[in-house]
């Protein structure tokens, strides 16, 4: 189900659902900016395909592994390292 909404309409949604998250994953807070909103939504799209992966390179501390987990948690996927 695709439907057009406002960049704030859907940062507030993504905030609410980060605080649950939060409660149930994690204990360190995240704060939603825009390249966050752009990776959170790269993310989604790919992982919602059919046999959908990413191979995700990067500094480290820069969250690629609780954005990946916090995406994986929305869509109700499991995740594994290698």
């Amino acid at each position: 189900d695709t439907r057009k909404v406002e960049r704030d309409e859907l940062k507030e949604f993504l905030s609410a659902r980060l605080r649950v998250f939060y409660e149930e994953e994690l204990d360190v807070p995240l704060v939603i900016f825009d390249e966050v909103l752009e990776h959170i939504l790269r993310i989604d799209r790919v992982l919602r395909q059919p046999m959908g992966h990413l191979l995700l390179c990067g500094d480290s501390g820069a969250g690629k592994t609780v954005l990946s987990r916090f995406v994986s948690w929305m869509n109700g996927l499991n995740i594994f390292q290698i």
